[in-house]
């Protein structure tokens, strides 16, 4: 298969602002998305010497407005365009990025501003090969990625990236390729096949790297994928679903979903984000869809079910007609719950769901949008209810999860009663977002609450922006995200991002040892930020990202911390005063001793009587690990040591139930 321009990472990166105003970082708000609006889409690519065609178009919500065009500062001095007709006049005249920045004004005195980057090349390079399974049977669909290993010089900011995918027989060809070293990457969207880097490698560290040459002479590199005929060893799933007072729920739906395929991240070996980019619209991203990277079953009459999976990392959940969704371990946040490395036969993935209260729940719908192209974007939705230290009058999450269908579309059903932050997690290479009134921002202190009162709350439409080509590559950053207060503790599901020019180049999202890596990075300088819903970033941070001169990749390491916020919202809500309570075990991390504290409220949450009190340790795969207190307490605060000398160094959880309360902390063991 050719691979033609059109299938080419240039990827737009388009701005629509308002005058003067670009996408910016925490610090900059994008523009009203009422202003005058580009409906055109200019070329991504060019060729030195050959003329450049775009012909730009914009509307105005009132037809009899009359629309006029120019150029902004930033353009390449030799670029024109006319001012009635729109017509792109310009001759790249040297291979490299170019900045394009469109004007429209209307003589209702409306504007708009379309910015873009136009990746030009002069090479006539030709790299092409076969993709093929261990019988030497060629592979469909495997995403192809040529990445430019060694800086090519100041006149050219940014690296080169090539990406397409294989014909039906396995083959592909890129024409056209500039001359310099490249690394290969051979991403595979079916699990049966290991991804890998050429030639055999399972990192870009130990990647070989090719030369492309400027002559019509062809460079081969064919890859050979594990799997396929011989097919990957699968492993035993089991555990149970229940309600919070222990009685099976049968026909429950269990899911277990690979992270990297949840969560779209690019890491070292599986780029999930390229996959979704070229896997084209027919490919079903849904949790709980019919994605080879999705395992599903459903449980018996004892609550029981059992499935199997290829090893791997995964995020799991559970949902029933009547009650809130859950992810392992008892989480509502599909951000912080706990990945699960299942690399053998493992029982115990057990389950608890909340029943839905008898009040008048609510929805919240709308669309995710391409900022620039006004197109719907395939999207995971959380909304964060504002409540992060007050308790819900129900045992009720404050977290609910959905995906959009197939043009960005998405209805967020069941809500209790309250304020909500909307995010808009998009598969592909595009930086999430919050819904705001007339911006798009990564800050979810920027962004526009949603009142939900039993009502259906519609237009909730978010904007999101592409992810910077420039910053594409194979280096990265990596790095924790802490809490700032003592003691000192991880935070899970912190979304760290890095900006190059005041655009977003990557993203990570922090594990439960509050780890995170942002991969797929260029060499550059970055400003690092971290952004949670219930917590202020303390400060962002500045790193550098580079290449040696032989192509190997240097990762940055940032450390980011988190201030929670102590106080909650107001949003007329009804709720219960802050009453049953689990603390931060101190110290944190620890060896082998630690202390819990938790208070309890008499039964009925009355403030007398007494409650039956489980507080409980797991490890990371929900397996029982101690049993500090299983009896009535009377309403109180306790604190009970916990000795670990016998448990070996990682993650551990404990969980408090008391009265239909439930709620689960980390604690790390370090020895």
């Amino acid at each position: 298969m050719k691979a033609r321009y059109g299938l080419l990472s240039f990827v737009l990166i388009a701005l629509v602002a308002q005058l003067g105003i670009a996408q910016g970082d925490p610090g900059n708000p994008p523009p009203n998305h009422m202003q005058l609006m580009f409906v055109s889409q200019p070329p991504l690519f060019g060729r030195t010497g050959v003329p450049y065609k775009y012909t730009a178009q914009a509307r105005s919500t009132d037809s009899s407005a009359v629309i006029r065009y120019f150029s902004d500062l930033i353009t390449p001095p030799d670029f024109a365009i006319d001012s009635i007709s729109g017509v792109v006049t310009w001759t790249p005249p040297a291979s490299g990025w170019y900045k394009i920045s469109l004007v429209a004004r209307s003589s209702k005195g409306e504007i708009g501003i379309q910015r873009f980057m136009v990746t030009v090349t002069s090479g006539n390079g030709i790299v092409q090969g076969k993709v093929s399974d261990t019988t030497g049977a060629g592979i469909p669909r495997i995403v192809i990625e040529i990445l430019q290993a060694v800086n090519v010089g100041p006149m050219r900011p940014g690296y080169l990236s090539y990406a397409a995918k294989t014909d039906m027989n396995g083959n592909y060809r890129f024409s056209n390729v500039d001359p310099g070293k490249y690394k290969l990457h051979a991403i595979s969207p079916d699990p049966r096949y290991a991804s890998q880097w050429y030639d055999g490698k399972a990192s870009a560290l130990e990647a070989n790297v090719i030369t492309v040459t400027d002559s019509p002479s062809v460079t081969i590199a064919n890859f050979t994928l594990r799997g396929g005929l011989s097919p990957l060893p699968l492993i035993s799933v089991s555990g149970s679903v229940r309600d919070t007072a222990s009685a099976p729920i049968k026909g429950a739906e269990v899911f277990f979903v690979h992270t990297g395929f949840a969560l779209n991240t690019n890491s070292t070996v599986d780029d999930f984000r390229r996959m979704f980019d070229l896997g084209g619209s027919t490919l079903d991203f849904h949790l709980d869809g019919r994605s080879p990277h999705v395992f599903r079953a459903s449980t018996d009459s004892l609550g029981e079910y059992s499935l199997k999976v290829v090893p791997g990392a995964y995020i799991a959940f559970a949902r029933a007609r009547g009650y809130a969704k859950c992810f392992f371990v008892n989480e509502s946040d599909m951000l912080t719950a706990v990945r699960l490395l299942l690399t053998r036969d493992t029982t115990g993935i057990d389950f608890v769901l909340r029943k839905l209260p008898p009040i008048a729940l609510g929805a919240i719908q709308g669309s995710v949008l391409d900022t620039v192209k006004g197109v719907g974007v395939r999207s995971r939705i959380i909304a964060f209810r504002d409540r992060w230290a007050a308790i819900n009058p129900y045992p009720v999450p404050h977290t609910y999860t959905a995906d959009t269908d197939s043009l960005g579309a998405y209805s967020l059903e069941d809500l209790p009663p309250g304020g909500y932050y909307v995010l808009a997690l998009p598969v592909g290479s595009y930086a999430p977002a919050f819904y705001t009134a007339d911006t798009s921002s990564t800050n979810w202190r920027r962004a526009t609450r949603v009142f939900v009162q039993g009502n259906i709350v519609t237009g909730i439409d978010i904007f999101v922006y592409e992810i910077a080509v420039t910053a594409r590559g194979f280096a990265g950053i990596r790095g924790r995200v802490l809490a700032s207060a003592e003691p000192v503790t991880s935070v899970a599901g912190a979304m760290v991002y890095a900006w190059s020019n005041s655009t977003v180049g990557g993203f990570g999202i922090a594990d439960g040892s509050g780890q995170y890596e942002i991969a797929g990075l260029g060499p550059g300088t970055y400003t690092v930020s971290v952004d949670l819903p219930g917590y202020e970033p303390v400060a962002s941070k500045t790193a550098t990202v580079s290449y040696s001169p032989t192509g190997i990749p240097q990762f940055a390491i940032v450390d980011l911390n988190l201030s929670a916020i102590t106080t909650s919202v107001t949003d007329g809500a009804v709720m219960d005063p802050e009453s049953f309570v689990l603390s931060q075990n101190y110290p944190n991390p620890f060896n082998p001793l630690t202390s819990i504290q938790f208070t309890i409220v008499g039964a009925g949450g009355q403030g007398s009587g007494a409650s039956n009190t489980r507080l409980v340790v797991y490890d990371l795969l929900g397996r029982e690990v101690a049993v500090l207190v299983n009896e009535k307490k009377a309403s109180g605060t306790y604190e009970v040591r916990f000795d670990a000398s016998g448990l070996s160094s990682g993650v551990y959880l404990y969980r408090l139930t008391a009265d239909g309360f439930m709620q689960t902390r980390r604690m790390i063991l370090l020895k």
